[in-house]
């Protein structure tokens, strides 16, 4: 057996590889040991948190099957840019506010018991992927913007925008980009059907407020079950999104079926939208920590391959979300590039004191250089809202959308 030694990048390390040298000194990266083979999670965090790459000790006749591997995930998947994000955002925020209210209505009608207008849900859906299919970053930004008193409706709506650049991401057709749109759209339908005192509520809900809450997907399940205008895998996503990839969950009697793929993807993006935003019982918490909360349930609350890979396409930082850097001034990710996860573009909004500034881009894998000479690197990821930021103004006021 021949070994060599192998430069990998970190996202690829699996467990049971042996690491014999990083891009980095040993000690600048909080683990026991130099050269090891990786045994734990922890140990596959810290790697690929610390580091761009590392290099394995491995078979020779091994390594030339993985770095076959290694090519394939190099070409594959990337949400299109064909438009500048300034240019589309525009568009991007008409689609936005205009899915928006319609969301609104949608969960209106519903409390009222009206039939849900599929014609309508098709279009505001379509035209969301329009935009995803220019630049996917623009609807990004806007699934920011956040209103407390409208959370269950612009959920959905959020949850869809994030489904349908997933199932781009994962190479999905157009056609079946449309339907798990409209599963995200309408997977909480339910919610209109939970007393308004149960929802709204300020704090963690009681035991029995919570069991309410669970009838949700039932409640929007029996809305639409006898409507032949929408598809079965819609009523499937709506009764089915809380069921868990092992077998937990509710309702009961889904608890043993097998989940549609679609209904693994909404799962994921409904838990995510739901931490990353602000609550009446909770405040929202960064989009890096709401990663680290799926990565941590792969392959017990979800299925673990498609949280590698919504992982892989969100990127640490990603596009939409408000990074401090290191100087104290604060940015919004533009976007990012998967051979360089932590060294986005950012536009600069606001100076160290918290004031707007003159918008400014920089792309981190340039090194870009502050007035004192300092280089900028990203030192936290902060929650929608953080430090009194307010998105739609921003947009507004800036890019005259």
């Amino acid at each position: 057996m021949a070994l060599i030694k192998a430069k990998i990048p970190a996202d690829c390390i699996d467990i049971g590889m042996f690491v014999v040298e990083l891009d980095r000194p040993w000690t600048d990266v909080p683990l026991a040991f130099q050269k090891f083979e990786v045994s734990s999670e922890h140990e596959l965090k810290v790697l690929r948190e610390y580091c761009k790459y590392v290099y394995i000790e491995i078979d020779a006749f091994l390594w030339e099957k993985k770095k076959q591997e290694l090519n394939k995930q190099a070409g594959g998947p990337t949400l299109p840019e064909n438009t500048p994000i300034h240019h589309e955002l525009p568009r991007a925020a008409s689609t936005f506010e205009s899915a928006r209210e319609l969301a609104i209505e949608l969960f209106e009608s519903a409390k009222l018991g009206l039939k849900v207008d599929i014609k309508v849900c098709k279009q505001v859906v379509n035209s969301c992927i329009t935009s995803i299919l220019s630049n996917a970053n623009a609807l990004f930004w806007l699934t920011r913007i956040k209103d407390r008193n409208q959370f269950t409706a612009e959920h959905g709506l959020r949850v869809s925008i994030l489904s349908i650049a997933f199932g781009k991401y994962l190479g999905m057709k157009r056609e079946d980009l449309e339907l798990l749109g409209l599963c995200g759209l309408l997977h909480d339908l339910g919610q209109s059907q939970i007393p308004q005192d149960i929802v709204d509520k300020k704090g963690p809900l009681n035991e029995a407020e919570y069991r309410v809450m669970q009838k949700h997907s039932m409640l929007g399940y029996e809305l639409i079950m006898h409507d032949k205008d929408i598809d079965p895998e819609v009523k499937d996503v709506i009764k089915n999104h809380h069921v868990h990839f092992n077998g937990k969950g509710y309702p009961k009697d889904s608890l043993h079926l097998p989940l549609s793929q679609n209904c693994r993807i909404v799962s994921i993006i409904d838990v995510y939208d739901i931490v990353t935003s602000e609550t009446p019982y909770k405040l929202s918490r960064s989009p890096r920590e709401a990663l680290t909360i799926l990565f941590e349930q792969r392959d017990k609350q979800f299925d673990g391959k498609l949280v590698g890979k919504f992982i892989q396409m969100m990127g640490i930082y990603p596009p939409g979300s408000l990074v401090r850097m290191s100087n104290g001034e604060v940015g919004i990710v533009i976007s990012t590039d998967s051979k360089h996860k932590l060294q986005p573009k950012v536009e600069l909004v606001q100076n160290k004191k918290g004031a707007l500034k003159r918008s400014i881009i920089i792309d981190l894998k340039k090194s870009p250089k502050d007035h004192l000479g300092e280089e900028y690197k990203i030192s936290a990821s902060l929650p929608d809202g953080a430090l009194g930021f307010d998105m739609r103004q921003y947009i507004q006021s800036t890019h005259n959308c």
